[in-house]
């Protein structure tokens, strides 16, 4: 995946639901910019570990 999910369009949300749940579950990091969580920080475009 090249873009990260502040990138996602509302449509992509929707049609690869399921591809986006095992992005953010488990969450190991957050977004500074957007507070959304993934599990790994590639996914994010300013993210920071969670403790």
């Amino acid at each position: 995946m090249s873009k990260t999910l502040c990138e996602w369009k509302k449509k992509e949300i929707e049609s690869k639901l399921t591809q986006l749940t095992d992005i953010v579950s488990p969450s190991h990091y957050l977004c500074k910019k957007c507070a959304r969580t993934a599990n790994d920080k590639k996914y994010l475009c300013k993210g920071i570990k969670l403790k």
